[in-house]
């Protein structure tokens, strides 16, 4: 395959991936705009960085490690920039059902461990590698979470049957 070729198929499973990949920069950084920011920002990383991925494993744990990458990255970037007004949370958001309030209310790091396991179906040992941390940090980072959704008033996060 010539790398044209595999940068066009990177592309098409990288369009095909950015919902996903939405979701998971949203609960990094708990803003529906900054996470688009970052998506911006690391989706051409990604294209660019092709041929770093060997086609061992799956594309997308490569791919969400790239955008947590990226978001460790961005501590640095910022410090070197003029401060900005931070945009309103998602989670203030009108148009945002409970759930979501729930889920992105999570202490940091809860809400994407969460998200990885329960939402995306990664197991342990993906998203613990996805998330830089141990499988062990990855379960107690679980647990957490659970708890917290489970404590929430009546209300907040309500279930559907």
């Amino acid at each position: 395959m010539n790398p044209s070729a595999a940068s066009n198929d990177i592309r098409r499973d990288l369009v095909a991936l950015l919902p996903r990949l939405r979701r998971f920069a949203w609960t990094l950084t708990g803003d529906a705009n900054t996470a688009d920011g970052l998506l911006q920002e690391v989706c051409p990383r990604v294209v660019l960085k092709s041929h770093h991925w060997k086609g061992e494993g799956r594309l997308e744990s490569w791919v969400f490690n790239q955008i947590r990458t990226g978001w460790n990255e961005e501590p640095r970037k910022r410090s070197r920039q003029e401060p900005q007004a931070k945009p309103q949370a998602a989670a203030k958001s009108s148009d945002e059902n409970c759930a979501s309030k729930a889920f992105l209310g999570l202490p940091q790091g809860l809400a994407s461990a969460l998200l990885l396991v329960d939402v995306e179906g990664f197991d342990y040992t993906e998203a613990a590698s996805i998330l830089g941390v141990t499988p062990e940090l990855l379960s107690s980072r679980l647990c957490a979470a659970r708890l917290a959704l489970a404590s929430q008033p009546p209300g907040v996060a309500e279930r559907r049957a």
